[in-house]
């Protein structure tokens, strides 16, 4: 009876994470293609655009967002840049009021509006949305983060999709590039290229899974007030989204690049915030998982890019586990040789986590990847048992290696 038991959660767990990690990418793959949704795109269309720049304490970086922000190119007089400083303690806002004044000395015609909106008291991301989104006038309101520069034909290539009505919502393309060449960093930027693809099939087929904080886009009269409860507002947000029948649009063509962590401390900090916050979401629309109401979506996307993705280190340590207690129980052969790739699979992590601190090392890609997958996964179990002891904090924490830019 306990070896079947054993059987049966080593082929559970085994199932689960082949669907995971292969299934749904070669889902995505062969199936977004053929059974692609056709949405209205314009070229011509220029819609009101308030593009909201979301700042605490961004000294280091938010002058060269702004002049960034400026240089996209859109038409001058559809566009407002507001920059939302949430109570920073740092030198933010005197940069922001004399980078506006310098701005307008030197171009007193330009038609676009740029302004300081200070938020008095530190709320949150979310908290700092809705207060800038009250004193919008775009239609279109495009959430960006301080630290995250953007393409110049970001706005035109995100504007286009909302010409159909059916679109709420557009998720631009996120890179955590490796400016300092760590092993941290790299593997980050190999997670996000994968993550693109996923996004970018599951967009073909019905919606990508969420919006990127660092460029988010929706319409003002579908997203009428943010939660200020959850951590992962921009995840909330698109499955808010989708939830009243609108479709989010992945769109490669609007960049917004930042640099990645750099080291495991930081990469522990903004995980375990991510891992919080989509558990939060995920209970607070579970309703949608696995309901075919909300097409390919609710059946399909949001159950194996999220759900399953925080169930993984789970199905890892069950996997171990059936297979050793297999292991003295019957001399099956196949038991034996998925024994030998456990044991070669824990051989390379402590490897990984060993020679990727010799700098000869830090470019082998494979052995990067296996460190952030490994670290990754321990910071899922973590943020788990934050989550269920309910610990969490909305007021985001700057990862500070990701503004050295």
């Amino acid at each position: 009876m306990i070896e079947l038991i054993l059987y049966f959660v080593l082929y559970i767990s085994i199932i689960f994470l082949a669907w995971t990690f292969i299934g749904f990418p070669v889902f995505l793959v062969v199936f977004s293609p053929l059974l692609k949704k056709h949405h209205f795109l314009n070229q011509a269309f220029f819609p009101k655009v308030t593009m909201v720049i979301m700042s605490y304490n961004e000294e280091k970086t938010i002058a060269k967002k702004i002049e960034n922000s400026l240089e996209i190119d859109y038409p001058k007089d559809k566009l407002e840049i507001f920059v939302v400083d949430s109570a920073s303690t740092d030198k933010t806002q005197s940069i922001v009021n004399k980078v506006i004044k310098e701005f307008y000395k030197k171009n007193p015609k330009d038609k676009r509006i740029l302004k300081l909106i200070a938020q008095p008291k530190r709320e949150g991301k979310a908290s700092g949305i809705n207060y800038g989104k009250e004193r919008a006038s775009g239609e279109i309101i495009i959430i960006t983060d301080g630290n995250a520069m953007m393409n110049k034909m970001a706005i035109k290539n995100i504007v286009r999709h909302f010409d159909d009505p059916k679109v709420g919502g557009v998720c631009g393309r996120f890179e955590a590039r490796d400016l300092h060449g760590t092993s941290t960093g790299e593997g980050g930027s190999i997670y996000w290229r994968i993550e693109r693809m996923l996004r970018s099939g599951e967009s073909n087929l019905d919606s990508c899974i969420h919006m990127s904080g660092e460029v988010t886009a929706f319409r003002a009269s579908v997203v009428k007030e943010v939660d200020t409860t959850q951590l992962s507002e921009d995840f909330d947000m698109a499955v808010s989204i989708r939830k009243k029948g609108f479709r989010i649009i992945y769109e490669p063509y609007a960049i917004a690049y930042e640099p990645a962590p750099t080291n495991i401390e930081d990469l522990k900090t903004q995980k375990k915030r991510i891992v919080i916050g989509t558990l939060q979401v995920l209970f607070k629309h579970k309703n949608m998982l696995f309901n075919p109401k909300y097409g390919w979506y609710g059946v399909i996307t949001l159950t194996s890019h999220k759900l399953f993705q925080l169930l993984t280190p789970f199905a890892l340590l069950f996997v171990f586990a059936s297979s050793i207690g297999l292991f003295f129980l019957n001399y099956s052969w196949w038991v034996h040789f998925l024994i030998v790739l456990e044991i070669s699979a824990i051989i390379l992590t402590i490897l990984s986590l060993i020679l990727t601190l010799n700098r000869f090392f830090t470019h082998n890609k494979i052995l990067n990847f296996i460190k952030y997958f490994t670290a990754s996964n321990w910071i899922v179990i973590l943020g788990w048992f934050d989550f269920l002891r309910g610990k969490k904090i909305v007021t985001w924490k700057k990862i500070e290696s990701s503004r050295d830019i």
